[in-house]
């Protein structure tokens, strides 16, 4: 197997086969409202929903990350791995407690599939659209003799909050107060707790006989939600309506694909990208806000950075669907309506229903939302964002250009990587803020502009950080989260054939930069997680087009072909010699970047 299209039963629908060679993660489920994770045979690991005090609510079998060792890195990093493992504890029907086959209906869609000789199942798992919870469609395929099949559930799900294992802790939440009360009335289940408020609802199917070669649906409804009587009711409507549903979920996927490419499907790598974007990262709260999360497992918190790719992805893809427009004007709206902005400023990260996470102050975080606002404008062809928030983005621009240096530099307290900087002006975000300032018109573009190139020349290249004037304290140094620096030409703060680019990114592929990790699969990372990033060879793609090296690219295409997980998404980093998966199996940023470079082949700045 190839880990790509095969086998497809109904000519209308798309199936792809993962393929167990490469690095495993579970596999992922969700509606932009709900979202959560699988093991490969059906089984449940977790479904999380925004919640409007604690950010994030999770049903789990996994135990909370205990928090005496908040700030350990190897605890966290150990935490984070087993959330992937094979065997984390999972929960749903015990008859689906078997080894499958994974697939993917419209590469998005999870399927798992289980042989044996009395006979075959068959589950499909889908969040509807709308809904607060999932539907597990269970086929069941009787061997030669009668097939007799007693839904039994087992497994120890809890409700609780998100853990928000970080690596680098800015502001610890300790674990909210919980009082968990359960039961069950025939195939009904509950979880509820007021403590916490929230509750979960499990409506398991009933008992089937199937003839020697005959076949017969179940299906199994979860949902979750704040209020018990609300949520039961949720999880039978959904276990009523549950063959409907997914045939519903199929075919609106197959349609949108459609929508993407009317002349024939669009690269997998788009579709695994959008699908996570759209499905996973997107976090509806209230109204018409929706977080968009760096991930949906370890991190389910809002950093505008991420967001902003995750986004753009996604305005490539389809800048006027409906489900689409929903999530990204959601999102702009969150930015300027729901977030909280202490002193001003958008924190370095959020919880999904908006109160400040972590408040440290990075510089281009202030600047993905206005960059977002005015890319809205420019790829839908629609003003009303720009128009609603235009104002408030220009305000913006003129509060960070007061904290000016004498000498024209914005200082920043932490690095993209979320790392502190001894070096207050740093390189990547000063071309993101001319950039932006330009999208905005503003005077001072050109102002911001002559000082980085006067201010960041050091060895002859442009220098990671400064701590002063003319490359005072000068960090040599790139990192694969710094971005802006390969966009640099394509958005025209210098050309193609600038001899300090030229070197800046020929130091950066280059052993003599730390955030350089040779080996067969090395490349570009980050000291943050040093290993090679994913981010690093999307950006090496990028370097690659500028410099019109095919080569170049094709290499970093099939690198990231390799250490890709066998869902087809990107983890942060992996490991330089052996290429499986070193550090976080979930990041929607690397995933939605991929969509957008394969979605727009000749891309070199969004």
């Amino acid at each position: 197997m190839d880990g790509r299209r095969h086998g497809l039963s109904d000519p209308a629908l798309s199936r792809t086969a993962l393929d167990p060679r490469k690095s495993y993660k579970p596999l992922d489920v969700g509606n932009g409202i709900v979202s959560g994770s699988l093991a490969p045979n059906g089984r449940i690991l977790s479904l999380g929903l925004a919640h409007p005090v604690i950010g994030r609510l999770w049903l789990t079998a996994t135990e909370p990350f205990p928090e005496s060792l908040r700030g350990d890195e190897d605890a966290v990093r150990r935490h984070r791995a087993a959330l992937a493992a094979r065997d984390r504890p999972s929960f749903g029907l015990s008859q689906l407690d078997v080894p499958a086959d994974a697939f993917f209906d419209e590469d998005s869609l999870p399927r798992a599939v289980h042989n044996d000789d009395r006979g075959r199942l068959e589950v499909r798992t889908v969040a509807p659209a709308g809904r607060t919870g999932l539907v597990q469609l269970i086929r069941v395929t009787a061997g030669p003799r009668p097939l007799v099949l007693v839904p039994e559930w087992s497994g120890r799900p809890r409700l609780g909050r998100a853990d928000y294992t970080q690596i680098t802790e800015g502001g610890p939440i300790p674990h909210p107060p919980v009082a968990p009360t359960d039961g069950r009335d025939g195939p009904l289940i509950w979880l509820d707790d007021r403590a916490l408020d929230a509750a979960a609802a499990f409506v398991l199917p009933g008992p089937v006989e199937v003839s020697p070669g005959a076949t017969a649906e179940l299906v199994l409804a979860v949902a979750l939600g704040r209020d018990l009587e609300g949520t039961v009711g949720e999880a039978r409507a959904i276990a009523r309506d549950g063959s409907r549903l997914v045939s519903e979920e199929i075919r609106a996927r197959r349609a949108m694909w459609t929508g993407l490419a009317p002349n024939g499907d669009p690269p997998y790598e788009v579709r695994r990208g959008v699908a996570y974007a759209f499905d996973c990262a997107a976090s509806r709260t209230t109204g018409n806000d929706v977080a968009v999360l760096t991930d949906h497992e370890i991190l389910p918190l809002v950093w505008t950075r991420d967001a902003y790719y995750i986004c753009r992805a996604l305005l490539s893809a389809a800048p006027n669907e409906t489900r689409v427009r929903a999530a990204v004007d959601g999102f702009v709206h969150w930015l300027f309506e729901a977030a909280e902005r202490p002193d001003g400023a958008w924190p370095r990260a959020s919880l999904a229903s908006g109160q400040a996470k972590d408040v440290a102050f990075q510089l281009d975080q202030q600047l993905y939302p206005l960059l977002l606002v005015a890319d809205h404008a420019r790829l839908t062809g629609q003003t009303a964002m720009r128009e609603r928030y235009g104002d408030a983005c220009r305000a913006t621009l003129d509060w960070l250009l007061a904290r000016r240096a004498r000498f024209g530099l914005v200082p920043t307290a932490e690095t993209p990587a979320d790392d502190p900087t001894r070096q207050a002006y740093h390189f990547s975000s000063h071309v993101l803020l001319w950039h932006v300032l330009r999208a905005f018109s503003h005077a001072a573009s050109e102002e911001i502009r002559a000082a980085t190139l006067e201010h960041f020349v050091a060895e002859g290249r442009f220098a990671y950080a400064v701590a002063g004037p003319h490359g005072q304290g000068a960090r040599q140094y790139h990192d694969a989260n710094d971005l802006p620096t390969v966009f640099a030409p394509g958005w025209g703060f210098c050309a193609a054939n600038e001899p300090l680019w030229l070197a800046t990114i020929a130091f950066a592929w280059s052993e003599a930069n730390a955030g350089y990790f040779p080996g067969k699969f090395g490349g570009l990372g980050s000291l943050h997680t040093p290993h090679p990033w994913t981010l690093g060879d999307l950006q090496e793609m990028v370097v690659a087009r500028v410099s019109d090296d095919r080569d170049r690219e094709r290499r970093a295409r099939e690198r990231l072909a390799r250490v890709e997980t066998w869902d087809g998404l990107l983890a942060e980093a992996y490991d330089e010699v052996t290429g499986a998966v070193a550090a976080r199996h979930w990041f929607a940023w690397p995933a939605a970047l991929r969509a957008l470079l394969e979605r727009e082949p000749m891309l070199t700045a969004p």
